[in-house]
């Protein structure tokens, strides 16, 4: 298609700028190369020689709009995208929304291996990436990353951190769905109650991250303080590698175990060398906020 297209600028080139016959030794060649045959332009030749002319280019053919029609056609079949892929519009004899639906799915299915070759080529790309951390990174590293909320965090590891080159997607399609395809699947899921506890009711931390999802998290974070709770127990979380961390009189302590909990659940500790003395600060400071948790409780029993 660009070897068409690239022909068919030439032609327009020429046909533009023209092309000159000039008899040998009639004329300076080398000032008409440089100035052309410009509007009120002075031409010398020599006497009893023909005067430089443009020879005549004709028009462009038409088997090069042809060709490129043909080419174009060729290309849309082998990308495997429809008509409502490439211009956005449905097509005027599609009028069942089933026939739209079966539509889109067949151009989700034609792309199907593109994208699988995308998510392979990010893998192979993050592998190569964890492997020269393992093999250089023999000092701690400082590494800036975006957490949940979109809060940037620092984060301090060393080769020895990385157990394994595996990648992970936390999704499927998680490449190949948009913004509005996953409001869309989060909305269907709140609508089939699965989303809810046993009471049919949306806890807290599900709000927030259900608003978060549908891009109104700055809404939540002003209201309910069990996103700040749940940032800064995020962040105790990292602190306890390193150090014990007593907790806060004005913690919720429910939130804070209930974080704290889920992270030692979600296997963070293994490759590291020191697991246990680990293990044991996560416990510590779990069993101080349970701790104060009863205290507080007494406290407002007696009041």
């Amino acid at each position: 298609f660009n070897a068409v297209k690239n022909r068919k600028q030439e032609f327009l080139n020429r046909m533009s700028v023209g092309v000159v016959a000039v008899e040998d030794g009639s004329t300076d060649v080398d000032e008409l190369v440089d100035e052309g045959l410009s509007p009120g332009k002075v031409v010398v030749y020599r006497q009893g020689s023909h005067p430089p002319q443009m020879m005549n280019t004709g028009g462009i053919p038409s088997e090069f709009a042809g060709e490129e029609d043909n080419l174009l056609s060729e290309m849309v079949l082998i990308s495997g995208v429809s008509e409502i892929t490439r211009t956005s519009s449905v097509p005027t004899n599609v009028t069942s929304g089933v026939a739209l639906q079966l539509l889109i799915e067949q151009d989700e299915t034609r792309l199907a291996v593109t994208a699988e070759n995308i998510r392979f080529a990010v893998k192979e790309i993050a592998k190569q990436m964890l492997r020269l951390y393992r093999q250089f990174a023999t000092e701690k590293r400082m590494m800036r990353a975006s957490g949940e909320g979109k809060k940037v965090e620092i984060v301090y590891f060393q080769a020895s951190d990385i157990s394994s080159d595996d990648v992970v997607f936390d999704t499927e399609n998680e490449l190949s769905s948009t913004p509005a395809q996953k409001k869309s699947l989060v909305l269907d899921l709140l609508n089939t109650g699965l989303l809810t506890d046993e009471n049919g009711r949306i806890d807290n931390r599900m709000r927030a991250k259900l608003l978060e999802i549908l891009g109104f998290g700055g809404i939540e974070s002003a209201q309910d303080l069990m996103t700040l709770h749940i940032a800064k127990a995020s962040e105790e979380n990292l602190g306890l590698f390193k150090k014990e961390i007593s907790p806060d009189e004005y913690d919720d302590h429910d939130v804070h175990v209930s974080e704290h909990v889920r992270f030692m659940l979600s296997g963070e500790f293994d490759g590291k060398e020191d697991v246990e003395s680990i293990k044991q600060r996560f416990v510590q400071h779990v069993r101080m906020h349970k701790v104060m948790a009863a205290v507080q409780t007494e406290t407002e029993q007696i009041q």
